[in-house]
């Protein structure tokens, strides 16, 4: 594995991995702004900052793969042990590890195999020993979002078997183990709608999904609406069956008339109904008719880094400052309380909700009955400098096991901080 021995060394030297003496400190609300830590870990060797990102945490055997960097600006992925810290190993098998940031933002992972794609190029990793499974510079780019099942894995890119004077974005179907990659599903395009050099369409989201005891695929994709605009889409909701290889329903419209619409989020499945953001509205469709059930507006972009489902209850962050929990049969406020606007991906445990806001920087969790406020801890309490945040996208929450407490791990633009979890 390139890099071990300098990075163990490395970890030696410059790694605190001792619990902090840091006090607790509150705001005038009570709302905890500074905590002790369990551990922190450095993340960059003398100041150097990766700008690498992971949009979703990667766990494996009570571990989780975090970026770093070394002396030579390389940006790795190493795998650290949850519970104190310790470095495990690093991976950093890319084309162009001196200057292509490890952007993973939706992997698949099935057992210990994690693959992820960037542009044109495809990796796998073997997360036992952090070694390349395989990798692949292909012919035409692919989106960074990749789902799977049963050890296939799926992601979309450019057709080469249809519309070929035009541009469109189709399915595909990989295989784990070898990285094999072969259409898979065709939307039914139109070609109404098409200027020149416009997209004809393009699929935006897979998420398989077990119904009525089948294995189905819930897609959605979009068309543009208006010949003259290369901004105004139509989104439409489609289940296909994975067994059979055919659609239950492929063209359900989900947007609102005069709402351009891109699935800005991650769709959530949920008690056999279908969740997902469109601009500022969020919809909710049956799954298994693809119908519409409820659809409600907000005063801007809604759930911009995505929303969860927990307890019967949604939660999303929107960019007009608030954090709203609504119910999720119609879509009704249960409470709003005032946030950071934008925000990472949130996690859930135990009645607490985690984030990082995108505005402020800060490590916040909130009640997910009462919606108060319990963190907003910032970085620059913790010894950093005070422009010092931690990082969207960065916050990994896990279960108390082997008689270790529940447990928070975030990153700032320097260091890895386990924090207790919230009681």
């Amino acid at each position: 594995m390139k890099y071990i021995t300098t990075l163990l060394v490395f970890f030696t030297l410059i790694t605190n991995c001792n619990q902090s003496d840091t006090d607790t400190q509150t705001d005038e609300d009570g709302i905890i702004t500074s905590l002790s830590y369990q551990w922190k870990k450095s993340l960059h060797l003398d100041g150097v900052v990766s700008n690498s990102r992971f949009k979703a945490p990667i766990y494996y055997k009570d571990n989780i793969a975090i970026p770093t960097t070394n002396g030579s600006n390389n940006r790795l992925m190493t795998l650290i042990n949850s519970n104190n810290g310790d470095f495990i190993w690093s991976w950093d098998e890319r084309y162009q590890p001196e200057t292509e940031d490890i952007s993973i933002k939706f992997p698949y992972q099935h057992n210990n195999l994690l693959t992820y794609q960037r542009g044109n190029r495809s990796y796998c990793i073997n997360l036992d020993n952090g070694t390349t499974q395989w990798k692949f510079r292909r012919e035409s780019s692919f989106d960074v979002r990749i789902s799977g099942l049963n050890g296939n894995y799926f992601t979309f890119g450019q057709s080469t078997s249809q519309f070929q004077q035009y541009s469109e974005k189709v399915a595909f179907k990989g295989n784990l183990e070898t990285g094999e990659l072969n259409e898979f599903i065709i939307p039914n395009f139109t070609i109404n709608n098409i200027a020149p050099g416009n997209r004809i369409g393009d699929i935006t989201r897979i998420k398989p999904y077990m119904y009525n005891a089948v294995q189905h695929i819930v897609i959605t994709w979009q068309e543009p609406q208006n010949v003259n605009s290369i901004n105004d889409w139509q989104t439409y909701l489609g289940l296909f069956n994975y067994e059979t290889n055919e659609w239950v329903y492929e063209k359900k419209e989900m947007n609102e008339p005069n709402i351009n619409g891109v699935v800005l989020a991650p769709p959530v499945i949920y008690q056999d109904k279908i969740y997902a953001n469109i601009g500022h509205q969020l919809v909710c469709h049956d799954i298994a008719t693809g119908d519409q059930i409820w659809v409600r507006d907000f005063p801007q972009d809604f759930m911009f880094s995505g929303f969860i489902i927990e307890e019967d209850k949604i939660i999303a962050n929107n960019e007009d400052t608030f954090t709203y929990c609504l119910n999720p049969e119609n879509g009704t406020i249960i409470w709003k309380t005032e946030s950071s606007g934008t925000s990472s991906r949130m996690s859930y445990l135990n009645g607490i909700v985690y984030f990082v806001g995108g505005s402020t920087g800060k490590l916040h969790a909130i009640d997910l009955s009462t919606g108060e406020h319990v963190w907003k801890i910032n970085a620059g309490n913790l010894g950093e400098s005070n422009t010092s945040n931690f990082k969207t996208n960065a916050v990994y929450v896990f279960e108390a096991e082997n008689g270790n407490p529940a447990r928070v791990i975030a990153l700032s633009h320097l260091n890895a901080y386990s924090f207790e979890a919230y009681q």
